[in-house]
């Protein structure tokens, strides 16, 4: 009997923006695992790079035009044109139709008081990469997509969204305007699927970046004694969010939450 489920991404062709490290990099490993090429975007080549020779590494036996690798910069005000050259690299302009799209790139957001908030390109700034760049890339989706319930795009937000603590305003915002956009693109992009995944704390590159020294070790302890797991998320176990969406062809416009039951621990004060 053929394997009725866990093909469902073989031969698939995977876009994952942010693909480099932390959630994204475990994502593109996922897909390798489950049967897809997968392209890797990024805005450093030494970071593509990395990437391209740790998975060719990881699995010697995986053909290499099943790993592949673009840099593009999603920062820059010219963003539109650089996903559409990411998008004409991805397809080999068109030839090879994306199946999935996930984006898990984003940069830091501050977390500071609202009294210390006096530049609105803070915000703005920190929207190019979460916001416009899933916006453009959605622009230009059915061009070099398969348009079909069977195709997704895949965004990320964050557990912040629904219960954000002292200083946490901007990413809070963030995080909920990426909620709206799902819902307003599963509509407009229909039959193509898009969801979130909205992560709490996950154990990867991007938090030990936020926090660092003693500062990361008393956080991670903090985070973890307020989920029902006790622990952060490991990138590898939040992945999982991310594959589930690209599987089930049933699901848009829904933002699945992977938190450790942080929204439902009993007095947990971020």
């Amino acid at each position: 009997m053929p394997a009725k489920y866990t093909n469902k991404l073989n031969g698939k062709r995977v876009l994952v923006l942010g693909g480099t490290s932390g959630i994204g990099f475990c994502v593109a490993e996922n897909a390798l695992e489950n049967g897809a090429t997968v392209i890797v975007a990024s805005s450093r080549q030494e970071s593509v790079d990395k990437t391209l020779s740790r998975l060719t590494t990881s699995y010697p036996d995986m053909p290499s035009s099943r790993i592949l690798g673009h840099v593009i910069d999603l920062r820059s005000p010219d963003s539109e044109k650089s996903i559409i050259e990411l998008l004409d690299f991805a397809t080999n302009d068109k030839k090879d139709l994306l199946d999935h799209i996930v984006s898990t790139a984003g940069d830091s957001i501050p977390i500071q008081p609202l009294s210390a908030f006096s530049d609105a390109e803070v915000l703005t700034n920190a929207q190019r990469v979460r916001i416009l760049a899933p916006l453009f890339v959605a622009k230009h989706a059915k061009e070099y997509m398969h348009v079909s319930p069977r195709s997704s795009i895949t965004v990320t937000g964050g557990v912040n969204s629904y219960q954000p603590g002292n200083g946490w305003v901007l990413p809070a915002i963030s995080g909920n305007a990426i909620d709206g956009m799902v819902r307003g693109l599963a509509v407009d992009l229909r039959p193509i699927r898009v969801n979130a995944v909205a992560p709490g704390a996950v154990w990867t590159e991007l938090f030990q970046r936020t926090f660092t020294g003693e500062q990361l070790e008393q956080f991670k302890q903090k985070f973890a004694k307020q989920t029902l797991v006790g622990d952060v998320g490991s990138p590898e176990d939040v992945s999982e969010a991310y594959l589930y969406v690209m599987r089930d062809a049933f699901i848009t416009g829904q933002i699945v939450l992977t938190e450790g039951g942080l929204l439902l621990a009993p007095g947990a004060q971020r």
